[in-house]
């Protein structure tokens, strides 16, 4: 789960560093919001017992691997 837990800080953490330097962007909110909202339901998924079960499937991890790089790549050529 440790893997999971830093793949969601990280998206956290680049939403708010995204938010941070595009404060003069018209639609910065939903911009970052985009990259933090799946790093804050993929963290709590990692302390649910529901949620650690479901991380355990493969097809659940693909999942998370590619919502999560989906969302580094918008932060970054958004």
């Amino acid at each position: 789960m440790n893997n999971f837990r830093m793949w969601a800080y990280s998206m956290i953490a680049v939403g708010a560093i995204n938010w941070d330097y595009q404060r003069r962007n018209q639609h910065v909110v939903a911009h970052s919001l985009l990259i933090i909202l799946p790093g804050l339901i993929l963290l709590g998924m990692t302390y649910l017992p529901a949620g650690i079960s479901l991380l355990q499937k493969k097809a659940v991890r693909i999942a998370w691997i590619i919502v999560g790089t989906a969302a580094l790549i918008y932060a970054f050529t958004n």
